[in-house]
């Protein structure tokens, strides 16, 4: 291929593919958090009204805990590493742990008991809301 084509695919992905991509990344958080909210009515639909507080608690407490976590390795990481153009795929991987490691040691015993309870396995559901999060924080 020459310059031309090259350079007309290079145009295309940069008007066509990239807004794409920004709109199935706003579909699938939708879709992921619409879900959410059809589990979590599913599961408390057969419980007491102690223990749909309890869950919400446990549930607002996750979610916050994991939006300041995200909030925390961006502004004392992230941001540096970006600055200095070295925000790789390595640097993202570091990133994504050093928050899952802050997480889970915030999260009391209890909370990760009672969420291991609810959702099975705490670690891919706390990857899956730190993901939503860290898509939810670019925008």
């Amino acid at each position: 291929m020459d310059s031309t084509w090259i350079e007309l695919l290079s145009q295309i992905f940069e008007v066509c593919i990239v807004p794409l991509l920004g709109i199935l990344t706003t579909f699938l958080v939708s879709f992921i958090k619409t879900k959410k909210e059809e589990v979590l009515n599913k599961i408390s639909a057969d419980k007491t009204e102690e223990q749909k507080k309890t869950l919400e608690k446990y549930l607002n407490l996750v979610e916050t805990t994991v939006v300041d976590c995200v909030q925390a390795t961006n502004q004392t990481y992230v941001e540096t590493l970006k600055a200095e153009g070295s925000f790789d795929a390595e640097a993202q991987k570091v990133a994504f742990n050093k928050t899952l490691e802050s997480v889970l040691s915030i999260l009391s015993d209890d909370a990760k008991e009672y969420l291991t309870e609810i959702f099975g396995d705490l670690n891919t559901y706390l990857t899956n809301l730190i993901e939503s999060k860290v898509n939810t924080s670019k925008k």
